[in-house]
């Protein structure tokens, strides 16, 4: 049994010494962008907020560089007689590239740039997955479901890694009684899957001259493929017919889920032609299935595109809508290739994806310009409808808007506020925010069952006076996901969004809850009450002190933002600080 393990052990050492020797800029920069992140990670509560966007940044461009470093690894692995000069001036354009990517691609964080972020990181990892095999002509899926097999185990590996660190940590806590911080255990998560996830998959990535067979291939994947999961999309497929009929003899078309569901059904089935296509000549059933599978899913594909042109119509271009109508011509492409072409070539599905998904985010052409265009054109025909609008400019206030352009007006203005592109809409005055939409458009931001409110106060530079507190925490959040900040001990404060909450804590003992609703509805009441200029609040406006008999607890909000209804505040996001004065008692 020892010697089983010491030759495991052995085994796993080799293959994280030859990832290493392999793909060395990789797996530096995987360790580099671990080491960023952990030290955004201790010091979250001390840095600025432009701070930690700086060093969120930089881990975004160093975890961009890995794919791409990659690609250009094994490109030279297939020309390894290039020359030394050769190479040093592949990697210097691409530190280059990478360094222009930061200065104009991600100088602010939003939705703009991470979604921009997202689609040039999946055209990397397509050239990574295709580079290879460019110039081969057969056994390309056995070469990817190899990369995938070893992508999931060495995740499963992973996992049981970190349980299994996190677990001796928590022993180690809670039997010696060492006091560990929380943050530590982020930092084993990171390092777990950021050096030894990406040095271990590395290590068994096939080379160049190595030769595939479908032996290799793996027989449970097989058996699950062809006698599972093919019968069950043939069922699937049956099932959207008959829906298909239901529709067509009812006359109604029912909202959204249509496009969605045709659109993962027929991923899902271009991956099993994929993964079964090296089977073709020696199993009927697979040979019928690729040749009449892609013809049976063309008027579902049509289905779909109606479906999305519904909605389109309805509501405009946005940016999960062009992906969608994106993937779908895709899909679309991929069935008429398999239908057209005797002899498929499987490396063109990932290239295509590497280029459709740069030129979604790049160019006249992008995502963010064809849905900037149409939701304009929508609004200034929706404004042209009452007359609103001479000579490109908003030039009065129209009584009787519709409830359903009220609503509409204010969505395409929250979904340009959303990506900082007000700018974009020219018929708005210069300098038009969301608090003007009453004096513009006749009526609020507010829609009829909510009243939304948006409280900050002005940045001075002013020093906040702690000197009779005992501890100091800052926290905040945003969305409708719990988010839960601790800090060390002795005493730590916990906040959870979902029931706005704030707990804290010392020796495992509660010594003090507070109702962030109660007290924001308190606050904000008293700023209506004695009519304060939302615009000019001060410190003494957002604040409110509690306690109790273990502690004295000062709030001071920095920024508060949500919505009243029934009476009481909902909120949205919240930035604010705790002072927090321990009584002698306990």
């Amino acid at each position: 049994m020892l010697k089983k393990i010491a030759l495991s052990c052995r085994t796993l050492a080799t293959r994280l010494v030859l990832s290493s020797k392999r793909f060395p800029e990789a797996i530096f920069l995987a360790g580099s962008v671990v080491a960023v992140l952990i030290f955004k990670n201790h010091m979250e509560n001390i840095l600025s907020r432009d701070r930690l966007e700086f060093f969120s940044r930089i881990s975004m461009i160093l975890a961009l560089g890995i794919p791409l470093s990659l690609s250009i690894r094994v490109f030279f692995e297939k020309r390894h007689l290039l020359s030394v000069k050769y190479k040093i001036v592949t990697y210097l354009l691409a530190i280059v590239g990478l360094s222009l990517y930061y200065i104009f691609l991600l100088k602010n964080l939003h939705m703009t740039s991470y979604l921009r972020y997202t689609a040039v990181t999946i055209s990397l990892y397509c050239m990574f997955a295709f580079i290879p095999y460019f110039y081969k002509k057969k056994n390309y899926e056995i070469y990817i479901i190899k990369i995938l097999g070893r992508f999931f185990i060495t995740y499963l590996y992973s996992m049981i890694l970190y349980a299994g660190l996190i677990a001796m940590f928590f022993t180690i806590h809670k039997l010696f009684l060492i006091e560990i911080s929380n943050n530590i255990y982020f930092d084993i998560w990171l390092i777990v899957l950021g050096i030894f996830a990406p040095t271990f998959f590395l290590g068994d990535i096939p080379k160049n001259n190595e030769e595939l067979e479908p032996k290799c291939y793996p027989k449970a994947l097989k058996i699950l493929l062809l006698y599972i999961v093919m019968p069950l999309l043939t069922a699937y497929s049956v099932t959207l017919y008959i829906y298909f009929a239901k529709i067509l003899l009812t006359m109604q078309w029912p909202e959204g889920i249509i496009s969605h569901l045709v659109m993962w059904y027929s991923m899902i089935a271009i991956v099993v032609i994929f993964s079964i296509y090296p089977f073709r000549e020696e199993n009927h059933w697979t040979k019928k299935f690729i040749r009449f599978f892609p013809i049976f899913v063309l008027p579902l594909l049509a289905m779909m595109f109606v479906a999305l042109g519904i909605r389109i119509n309805a509501y405009g271009i946005t940016e999960s809508r062009y992906f969608c109508l994106l993937i779908g011509i895709w899909i679309l492409g991929c069935m008429v290739y398999f239908i057209a072409k005797k002899h498929v070539r499987m490396i063109v599905l990932p290239i295509s994806v590497a280029i459709l998904s740069l030129l979604s985010v790049m160019g006249p052409w992008d995502c963010f310009s064809v849905s900037a265009l149409s939701q304009t054109m929508r609004f200034e025909k929706i404004l042209m409808k009452y007359n609103i609008i001479e000579d490109g400019k908003i030039n009065k206030i129209v009584q009787g808007i519709s409830v359903d352009d009220k609503k509409e007006i204010r969505n395409i203005i929250s979904y340009f506020t959303s990506r900082q592109k007000l700018s974009d809409l020219k018929c708005l005055p210069q300098d038009f925010n969301t608090g003007q939409m009453k004096s513009v458009f006749g009526f609020s931001n507010d829609d009829d069952s909510k009243k939304y409110f948006d409280y900050s106060v002005k940045e001075k530079g002013d020093l906040l006076d702690i000197k009779n507190c005992d501890y100091f925490f800052h926290l905040s959040a945003f969305g409708e996901a719990d988010n839960v900040k601790k800090s060390e001990m002795p005493i730590y404060v916990t906040y959870t969004y979902k029931n706005q909450e704030i707990t804290m804590v010392k020796m495992d003992q509660v010594i003090y809850r507070g109702d962030l609703n109660t007290i924001t509805t308190k606050i904000s009441n008293d700023i209506k009450a004695n009519n304060k200029n939302v615009q000019l609040l001060k410190r003494n406006d957002m604040m409110f002190v509690d306690e109790n008999e273990n502690v004295k607890v000062s709030y001071v909000f920095k920024r508060i933002g949500g919505a009243e209804e029934a009476g009481k505040s909902v909120i949205m996001s919240i930035d604010f600080s705790l002072l927090i004065k321990v009584k002698k008692s306990i």
